[in-house]
């Protein structure tokens, strides 16, 4: 772990740059080119604007220096022997980066199996089983001081044919992972009969979380109080930091704080421990070297730790998606605007809930810093009572045959969190382990509380279907 603190009278802030869409062809199909709105002006789908910060953190400078303090943190990479000594990725923004830092991700980089016998996901790398060379020097001068990894971070316990390390064996027993285990599928007879099966699970967005924070509790109560009842949502209670909250990140709703949601990625999925999670997932490499590079040091618990100011690097991680501005909305064509009155319609804002408000005072939930710093008054004051439009209701639905497999809390086997589909003209793959490679099939796939809408969805002309693509593309 190398923490970066602020540097005073610098700010830097890393944001997307844009991308435009290009002509129709088999990749795009059509997106945003108003194909089915003859005389209207098309919208333009493009990435600009993702990645950057509220509008009031960029004007404040302490704020923003915050923010950026944190955005450098994220993209940080961790090294042996803080990391592991069993992991999935080696940066928080290894796995979120589409289409900037905070985003999604490209590839399926966790994985979770019914009958795994520890909480959290599959670990694929393992620190005794990542290196192939030790360190390196430069005429003299000592490179690469953690070792060369085999590219791109050792042998992955999910592939056929890895000759599997001492920390991965044990993780292979523990999580009972096997490579031909089948995707978990809870309407089938052998997931009745209790077979084991293994699911994928995509990185979520960042955009906007602080704002999703900031919600009080008593709004989602309220919210699924007031949905129809052949789609109302369940709420999940969680306690985080000696607080019951209802819970609203991650695709089994998991954590109700961003620090929370940052301590248990850290630990699980990087596997550096910290205030949130100060043990170590496993000792199976404790002391151990390999080409004369320590594989997991002893007595260093926790490994992420409050610095002088009161944070740490879960904090920092925190600060930067708290302060991430929600994705960028395009203007509507006629077309598009046909699309939003359409997805009302069939019912899709039965669980994709357009509009949420944040509470008056966030300042007084949101937990401080692990050495019990608040956050700002000027920040508290951007995320208050805002109105916002993530298209989501944050709540579990039972979703059939589409849910996970997976037992999480409260959440069960056909439970998960309504995806926010603001934003969702970035990403590359859809749904929970990215089985949609278009929103049109991700729709195709809702079955359970969602099959009503999906039916709904595919009873339209192909005109108006594509006029809901077309209003998706814009939030």
């Amino acid at each position: 772990m190398r923490r970066l603190a602020p540097v005073a009278g610098l700010v830097c802030v890393l944001v997307g740059a844009t991308a435009y869409a290009g002509p129709a062809n088999r990749h795009n199909r059509g997106r945003g080119l108003g194909l089915n709105s003859p005389g209207a002006l098309p919208t333009v789908v493009n990435l600009s604007g993702f990645g950057a910060p509220l509008a009031a953190v960029a004007q404040n400078r302490s704020d923003l220096q915050i923010f950026a303090t944190g955005q450098l943190n994220f993209k940080e990479i961790e090294t042996l022997p803080e990391l592991g000594p069993v992991f999935n990725g080696v940066s928080c923004a290894a796995c979120h980066f589409q289409p900037a830092i905070g985003g999604a991700g490209l590839f399926i980089n966790e994985l979770r199996v019914r009958n795994n016998t520890q909480p959290g996901p599959v670990h694929i790398f393992a620190a005794d089983n990542m290196l192939r060379r030790g360190a390196q020097s430069q005429g003299g001068t000592p490179i690469f001081t953690s070792g060369v990894g085999a590219e791109p971070l050792g042998c992955q316990l999910t592939a056929p044919g890895c000759q599997l390390s001492p920390c991965q064996q044990e993780e292979a027993a523990e999580s009972t992972f096997q490579t031909d285990l089948p995707t978990c599928d809870p309407s089938s007879a052998e997931f009745a009969g209790g077979e084991n099966c293994v699911v994928g699970r995509a990185a979520t967005p960042l955009f906007g979380l602080g704002l999703v924070e900031a919600v009080a509790d008593a709004t989602f109560e309220r919210l699924a109080q007031n949905e129809p009842a052949a789609v109302r949502g369940t709420l999940k209670r969680v306690t985080e930091d000696g607080q019951q909250r209802v819970a609203r990140f991650g695709w089994k709703n998991d954590h109700a704080t961003l620090r929370a949601f940052s301590g248990d990625a850290y630990l699980h999925e990087m596997g550096i421990t910290n205030p949130i999670g100060p043990t170590e997932v496993s000792t199976c490499a404790l002391n151990q070297q390999q080409f004369g590079i320590t594989l997991q040091a002893g007595n260093d618990d926790p490994e992420d730790d409050a610095d002088a100011d009161g944070w740490a690097d879960i904090d920092r991680f925190a600060d930067f998606m708290r302060a991430l501005n929600p994705p960028p909305t395009l203007e509507l064509s006629a077309s598009g605007q046909k699309g939003a009155r359409l997805f009302n319609r069939i019912g899709c804002q039965g669980c994709h809930a357009a509009t949420l408000v944040t509470a008056d005072d966030p300042l007084s939930f949101v937990p401080p810093t692990t050495g019990g710093v608040p956050i700002s008054a000027t920040l508290n004051a951007a995320l208050a009572k805002r109105t916002f439009h993530p298209y989501s209701d944050f709540l579990l639905h039972d979703m059939g045959a589409l849910g996970d497999g997976i037992v999480s809390g409260t959440a069960g086997p056909t439970m998960m969190r309504t995806a926010p589909l603001w934003g969702a003209r970035a990403r590359s793959r859809f749904l929970h382990d990215g089985r949609a490679s278009t929103i049109a099939e991700a729709i195709s796939l809702h079955t359970g509380q969602g099959a009503a809408a999906a039916a709904a969805f595919q009873g339209l002309t192909p005109t108006e279907q594509q006029q809901v693509l077309e209003f998706l593309d814009a939030v």
